[in-house]
């Protein structure tokens, strides 16, 4: 009989999309939830909901009661590194047996803030004696939907600091289908993947690509990082995330996120999403 599989980030992109797999693939899973966490949808899906606080340890590590594989992905927030180290700790006192966590592309090169703060979880995964397995995914293409929808819908344009440079964005449904495999199969383990779409593709001509699907004009405007500061500080986010993304948009103003992996289709046997057929699923979303 297959062993539950506990995944941590049920609700955010990719935890979602692996949960509904699992559970529709005859998987056993259960989610850890809190308190405020939206949770019709799993209650549909029929999964375990144990409630966790990822600052709780002990209420980790009681959820992993009896769990020898867990997935987790946790949000991009200043203590991302400390909420990960309660998660390897609880691991650890549970004798998990395989750690499957959400990374991000480049972490090994450590060049920027949020990669560095990814490889310092690795370094303590792969000291924790856990087998592991990495996904480290470029940028989300439902990135576009959940920071830019509401503007591309109000009037017709979306902003970043990004210029026209490429970055080979990924769908995050096709990384939660790698995290499917990589739980249900053997031979993941102690392995990093650096998972992309099929392309890189750049701001302006994801503005092409969403005014062609919808049928409306839609524009890219690339704002000064300044300006992109300001409005995310404006908008409540903490002074370190902010920083840590214009890093991000740095690099992928200078084209040093453009790598195409084939990975996906490798791991999955299908090809990874282009952002047309993206566009395409999340129509609605762009229609104003």
């Amino acid at each position: 009989m297959n062993s539950t599989i506990l995944v941590i980030g049920a609700t955010g992109n990719i935890g979602k999309e692996l949960t509904k797999l699992l559970a529709k693939k005859g998987e056993k899973v259960r989610v850890t939830v809190r308190p405020t966490s939206h949770t019709e949808e799993l209650k549909a899906l029929g999964v375990e909901m144990i409630q966790a606080d990822l600052h709780a340890p002990s209420s980790l590590k009681e959820a992993m009661n009896g769990i020898e594989k867990v997935f987790f992905a946790t949000p991009f927030v200043p203590n991302m590194v400390e909420i990960s180290r309660n998660i390897i700790q609880a691991a650890k006192e549970a004798g998990v047996k395989h750690l499957v966590k959400i990374s991000g592309a480049g972490a090994e090169l450590e060049a920027i803030t949020m990669a560095k703060w990814h490889r310092t979880i690795e370094k303590e995964i792969e000291q924790s004696g856990i087998a592991y397995t990495f996904l480290r995914p470029n940028s989300f293409m439902q990135n576009i939907v959940n920071f830019s929808a509401h503007t591309i819908k109000d009037h017709g344009a979306f902003y970043a600091p990004i210029g026209d440079g490429k970055i080979a964005l990924v769908d995050a449904r096709n990384v939660a289908k790698v995290a499917y495999y990589v739980l249900t199969e053997e031979g993941h383990e102690n392995k990093a993947y650096y998972l992309s779409g099929p392309e890189a593709i750049s701001y302006p001509e994801i503005a092409d690509i969403l005014s062609s699907v919808t049928g409306s004009s839609i524009k890219y405007v690339d704002v000064p990082a300044e300006g992109a500061r300001q409005s995310m500080l404006d908008a409540g986010m903490p002074v370190e995330t902010v920083d840590a993304l214009l890093e991000l948009y740095h690099i992928n103003k200078l084209g040093y996120t453009a790598e195409v992996s084939n990975t996906v289709e490798e791991i999955t046997g299908q090809k990874a999403t282009s952002f047309e057929t993206f566009a395409k699923d999340y129509k609605e979303v762009f229609k104003g």
